[in-house]
């Protein structure tokens, strides 16, 4: 009967703590699945601005290059 008990007393107690650490798990998963989208975003923005600066100087180029040729023609 003393063994009944406490193997009853032990899935009790186990039970709880397994749940615990099952929801704390799932937080911490999400919470750096989180961190991982965002720094992901920074990447990506940062990569934007980079073309994005690029392709202004080029345009600039371009521009100065057609009222050049617009100059010569007159």
């Amino acid at each position: 009967m003393l063994r009944t008990i406490t193997a009853t007393n032990a899935v009790r107690t186990f039970k709880p703590v397994q749940a615990a650490t099952a929801a704390r798990r799932a937080y911490t998963t999400s919470s750096f699945e989180g961190k991982e989208k965002a720094e992901e975003i920074k990447y990506i923005r940062a990569k934007e601005q980079e073309q994005m600066k690029k392709l202004k100087e080029e345009l600039a180029r371009k521009e100065k290059e057609i009222e050049e040729l617009k100059k010569s023609k007159k």
